[in-house]
């Protein structure tokens, strides 16, 4: 993973949705994990407090992009000051992350990226979510990296 601005691509399960190939089945149980997980009402705007905060301290974390959740998970609590910046920030490091993987799964599958056969639809809290802030949606992507209008 990358903080220049952590892009949806980074995260763990992210390049899958464009796949319909062949996806691991670990891969494909982050996959649903991700897009089961409930975001909380002020989640977007914490996380890209959180992210501007990340970038503000250069905390750079590796690129995770083959890796599990719980690898990640693992990976991101062991970078010196990140569990202190998500702490501050309400969350901790498998909140964050799977709250980032549930928005870059949410926003994928809403934006018409077709999903490998046999997954769920997003949570559809996360969904009404997205339509009622769609405003803190496009901060996130921006946090995130995203350039702005792909929301």
């Amino acid at each position: 993973m990358q903080t220049q601005g952590m892009p949806p691509q980074a995260m763990p399960g992210q390049s899958a949705p464009a796949q319909s190939g062949s996806i691991s089945p670990e891969m494909r149980q982050d996959i649903e994990t991700g897009l089961r997980y409930p975001l909380p009402a002020d989640f977007m705007s914490r996380a890209a407090q959180t992210l501007q905060a990340l970038q503000a301290a250069n905390i750079r974390p590796p690129n995770s992009t083959q890796l599990s959740l719980r690898a990640t998970i693992a990976q991101i609590a062991s970078i010196p000051g990140v569990p202190e910046i998500l702490n501050a920030h309400g969350f901790t490091p498998e909140t964050f992350l799977m709250g980032m993987t549930a928005f870059g799964m949410t926003l994928a599958a809403t934006n018409g990226q077709a999903l490998p056969a046999g997954l769920p639809a997003p949570n559809p809290a996360n969904v009404t979510l997205f339509h009622a802030h769609p405003d803190q949606v496009t901060t996130l992507m921006q946090a995130m990296g995203a350039p702005p209008g792909q929301n």
